[in-house]
């Protein structure tokens, strides 16, 4: 598993990535961070952005951070019931 800090990383690589234009009417975004461990695969992560708004300036900070270890399995279904 990475650190929250590698993934923040990446993530406000990718944010610097997008244009002034494609930022401009949004006040939150997220994207799909991949980062290769040290035997040679891969872990995907989930982070999401809030633009916040103090003194006329706005700034991106994250506000989740979702980790494949912490997601949990869906509970069974019952399939003679409707949901």
């Amino acid at each position: 598993m990475h650190t929250d800090e590698e993934i923040k990383k990446e993530g406000f690589r990718q944010l610097s990535e997008m244009t002034p234009a494609e930022l401009e009417t949004l006040t939150e975004i997220d994207f799909e961070v991949v980062l290769q461990k040290n035997d040679g695969g891969s872990e995907r992560y989930t982070i999401f952005f809030e633009r916040g708004f103090a003194d006329e300036k706005s700034e991106w900070t994250v506000r989740n951070i979702i980790r494949p270890d912490k997601l949990q399995d869906p509970e069974p279904k019952n399939n003679d019931t409707i949901e």
